[in-house]
């Protein structure tokens, strides 16, 4: 889909940049969103010597609604409806038991996690339908699958699964397709940074996946732009995992132990 307008509503780092990045050697006209402006300006910039014609950085902070509003209003007045939408704003969490879950901390990942796709998937699907085209990208999370100890962000990567199909249903009819990925353990600044802090254990990590590495966010930016392309053109509705073998190896793994295989 040369030339088309791709916004990106959490593009200034990570998984998000990584498909900006992507989208821009396809030729798309970018627009990056997010809360800071040197980076953003800096993704926009590496966008147009990636080969995009046209990149814009827009300020947004998607905890707040008015602020999507606002973001609204000024990418379809100075730009027009974007054919692709990617939501992709979110913060991670560390693990916790549900019973010491802080509400504060529960309510802003909410907020951010959910309530920002959610309110992004509104604005410019409202658009998206009144011209009769379109495709939707939500950014999910292993968590989408599976009971991980993460008592906010799992309940909410699990709603943007839901919420995903909800969407297709409601906006195929007006030719649009809502779809979503959901990656593994990546290699974004926010894992590194967790690692970091000795928050993740990264060879407990690639033990878990069934090709023993972690999931690059180039490798999740492929898989964006197949499902935002014309070569998904029948594809709707689906949470695409891009987990480098997690969710086949942990079952597997699990039913080994008891159950071993004997030569």
């Amino acid at each position: 889909m040369s030339e088309a307008l791709s916004l990106i509503i959490g593009g200034t780092s990570g998984i998000g940049r990584a498909i900006a990045l992507r989208f821009a050697t396809e030729g798309h006209r970018l627009l990056i969103a997010g809360r800071d402006a040197a980076r953003g300006g800096a993704v926009a910039q590496a966008c147009i010597d990636a080969g995009a014609p046209a990149a814009t950085f827009l300020p947004v902070d998607v905890a707040e609604p008015e602020s999507v509003h606002a973001l609204g209003r000024a990418v379809q007045s100075g730009h027009g409806v974007p054919d692709i939408l990617v939501n992709c704003a979110g913060i991670l969490q560390s693990g916790k038991r549900v019973l010491d879950q802080p509400l504060d901390e529960d309510e802003r990942l909410w907020r951010i996690n959910y309530r920002g796709t959610l309110v992004g998937a509104q604005v410019f699907g409202r658009m998206m339908a009144e011209r009769g085209t379109g495709a939707i990208l939500n950014v999910g999370s292993l968590a989408s699958f599976a009971p991980l100890s993460l008592p906010a962000y799992t309940p909410g990567k699990q709603a943007v699964k839901a919420l995903t199909e909800i969407l297709a249903n409601e906006l195929g009819p007006q030719g649009i397709r809502v779809n979503a990925v959901a990656p593994g353990y990546t290699l974004s600044d926010g894992l590194q940074a967790k690692i970091a802090a000795g928050e993740r254990n990264p060879e407990a990590i690639l033990a878990t996946t069934a090709l023993r590495k972690f999931v690059q966010p180039e490798d999740v930016a492929e898989a964006a732009l197949f499902l935002c392309s014309d070569r998904a053109a029948s594809i709707t509705g689906v949470t695409l995992p891009v987990d480098a073998g997690w969710l086949v190896q942990a079952p597997y793994a699990h039913y080994l132990r008891g159950n071993p295989i004997r030569i």
